[in-house]
């Protein structure tokens, strides 16, 4: 039987440490600053279960009353941080600012070390490491820089059956969004250092393919700084190998690709249908050009919708490049003037839903982008350097 549970019921005062208020001096102005960390992190992750389909968040298990797990079925994945802090500050991308704490808070929140006050019992919560407990999930840093944490996945689009109305009420009220589905791929790359990100539509109507900024996505999406971002060591203290094919035995999760991608100055990601094509990339194959104040760069998109509701490229001040849309082509059956062909090959990306990301030489200017999406199929935009 389901049943509805309240943040503030989801664990028991027991065994869980929990929280009261801070003082106005101490930063944290009130009671929606902790709901919202302990929603937020409760409800869009979750310990990361081996072949468990679809994951839960650890208020879901919780809620269902599950039994304690081991570290031997968990997949041994990790995550990093800052994502964490990208999707944190993502939920929030519509809500007040005096919503969003402090990053010193919402790092000492991780570290479970967020102070205590108990003079409000009311306004308790667990902190981070109450949710996913050390000897489970340790975090530790990577290459002594980037911190993470083990066995824990981001679920974009949680079961929220068992959460009380009131508090999803207060949730929406907080952060402005009606719908708890988040755009998982967006979440992961939103930063939080005040750079802006432009996402440039298709405009079909128009008879030489350009496009532009659309109105919407010429707002400036102010942030926060962010100092713990990936950095790589300088290949030029290493010696480089030639070029080189890489072959993954298993899939990586998307941290993991980020991370190899990261690891290259020109290196560059495919997903969905475009990884799926048997001859090469048909889909993604990127030239980079550079003059004294600007970038060039060239895509491959043959079979790609142009239709500005399926194709998107965004670009953000750090030079991240994200390029979202759908391919056509790489049917198995094809019906044309009332025949029906069954395809002999398969060398065409299967149809759906793709991304390809990859990161400029430098920093650039979003607000000065321009590109053009033509008839044969290749994407050509050019940003200012910054």
């Amino acid at each position: 039987m389901q049943r509805k549970v309240r943040t503030s019921q989801a664990v028991d005062t027991n065994t869980i440490t929990r929280l009261g208020p801070t003082n106005a001096q101490n930063g944290l102005a009130d009671d929606d600053h902790r709901f919202l960390l302990f929603f937020i992190v409760g409800t869009y992750f979750g310990p990361d279960f081996k072949g468990e389909s679809p994951k839960k968040s650890v208020l879901q298990r919780i809620a269902e009353g599950l039994p304690p797990y081991t570290s031997d079925q968990l997949a041994g994945t990790h995550m990093k941080t800052v994502e964490i802090e990208h999707i944190y500050h993502y939920v929030l991308r519509k809500a007040d600012q005096s919503a969003v704490v402090k990053l010193p808070w919402l790092r000492q929140f991780f570290d479970g070390n967020l102070p205590k006050n108990g003079d409000d019992p009311t306004a308790n919560y667990p902190q981070f490491p109450d949710l996913f407990p050390p000897l489970l999930h340790p975090q530790s840093r990577y290459r002594n820089r980037n911190k993470i944490v083990e066995n824990i996945v981001f679920i974009n689009n949680p079961e929220i059956y068992y959460i009380d109305r009131e508090d999803i009420e207060r949730f929406r009220r907080l952060t402005g969004l009606e719908d708890f589905l988040l755009d998982e791929d967006a979440a992961r790359l939103h930063t939080t250092d005040g750079s802006v990100s432009h996402s440039a539509e298709v405009q079909v109507n128009e008879p030489n393919g350009e496009f532009s900024p659309s109105k919407s996505s010429q707002k400036s999406r102010k942030t926060r700084r962010i100092d713990e971002l990936l950095e790589m060591d300088d290949p030029l203290q290493h010696d480089r190998a030639g070029p080189a094919v890489v072959f993954l035995p298993s899939l990586p999760t998307k941290s993991e690709l980020s991370n190899i991608v990261a690891a290259t100055k020109s290196g560059f990601a495919l997903t969905g249908s475009a990884a799926m094509g048997r001859v090469g990339p048909t889909v993604g194959l990127m030239d980079i050009g550079e003059c004294e104040d600007s970038y060039l760069f060239r895509i491959s998109l043959p079979g790609v919708k142009r239709d500005g509701r399926d194709f998107s490229c965004e670009v953000e001040s750090d030079g991240k490049v994200l390029i979202r849309g759908a391919t056509t082509t790489g049917e198995t059956t094809v019906y044309r003037y009332s025949q029906m062909f069954e395809m002999q090959t398969q060398n065409l990306c299967p149809p759906g839903r793709f991304s390809i990301s990859f990161r400029l030489p430098g920093p650039v200017d979003p607000q000065q982008f321009s590109g053009n999406f033509g008839t044969d199929g290749i994407l050509e935009g050019i940003v200012m350097k910054e």
